[in-house]
């Protein structure tokens, strides 16, 4: 059965290229959406599968629920051409531990269900990250660097005034936090664009809500949807808060991990 490859990008497309060459196969069908900020469009290659590039451009903000409705467009868009045995949601400068053959064999070993690398219980982060309203986000990481700090400052202190206040906003819904590149199985596909009004409704204010938002709705009905912890499924490198950045001669190393997949890398030489 044919697998959906569903990449998010901005940059770094040496890095895009790559990946999309390490995923070309006959059972791949391989949809990119890249973001509206970018003026000049990548020219990407495919030889054996087919390759989409997304007509409707969203422009995506960093820690915003953009980063939740591009993930449902993208689901929307490959469900138009489904059914599919996953739907495998990836950034841009994501890359393959292992041959497209043996990911797929990874993930037709898991029919009808979807995978995700799962993080430890933390109440205190999902009560900071969706449970407060967070605004202003437009600027946060990206535009000049006074209306990032203009941003970042208002957003303080809106926090603060929250916290002062003690507003809080879904009390009783339980969030379960897994890396936002999951790969789902198709009813859950289904079931998550179905409620695409919902869910954008429900994480409008979030922050990251794109760690939360898949997993935490698709274990909200017991026994509907089988969701399946994968630990070695992706192995990103934390400097801090910020994962660390590969390079491409850091492949071969990582290689060696017990892992399917790395992110984040970027073309660039290292010094």
């Amino acid at each position: 059965m044919r697998h959906a490859w569903l990449i998010i990008a901005h940059n770094e497309f040496a890095v895009l290229q790559r990946l999309v060459a390490a995923l070309d196969h006959p059972q791949s069908d391989i949809y990119v959406h890249i973001d509206r900020k970018v003026e000049q469009m990548p020219s990407l290659q495919v030889g054996q599968g087919r390759l989409f590039l997304l007509e409707q451009r969203m422009d995506v903000r960093w820690g915003s629920v953009s980063q939740i409705a591009v993930e449902l467009l993208l689901l929307e868009t490959a469900l138009q051409n489904g059914p599919y045995a996953h739907y495998h949601i990836l950034s841009g400068v994501h890359l393959p531990l292992r041959p497209v053959d043996t990911l797929m064999a990874l993930y037709d070993a898991h029919v009808e269900e979807t995978l995700a690398r799962f993080w430890p219980e933390d109440e205190g982060d999902a009560d900071f990250k969706l449970r407060r309203y967070h605004f202003p986000l437009r600027h946060y990481k990206c535009g000049s660097p006074l209306q990032r700090r203009i941003c970042q400052r208002t957003w303080q202190a809106v926090i603060k005034v929250q916290k002062v206040l003690g507003i809080r906003h879904l009390k009783q819904k339980k969030f379960v936090k897994t890396d936002n590149w999951i790969s789902l199985a198709e009813p859950a596909c289904r079931y998550l664009v179905a409620q695409k009004a919902s869910i954008l409704r429900t994480y409008r204010w979030s922050f990251c809500g794109d760690e939360y938002f898949a997993i935490s709705e698709l274990l909200a009905l017991p026994g509907r949807f089988r969701v399946t912890d994968c630990p070695d499924l992706l192995f990103v490198e934390f400097e801090g808060d910020t994962p660390k950045t590969f390079f491409l001669k850091d492949l071969p190393a990582l290689q060696q991990k017990p892992f399917y997949w790395a992110r984040k890398f970027t073309g660039a030489d290292a010094d």
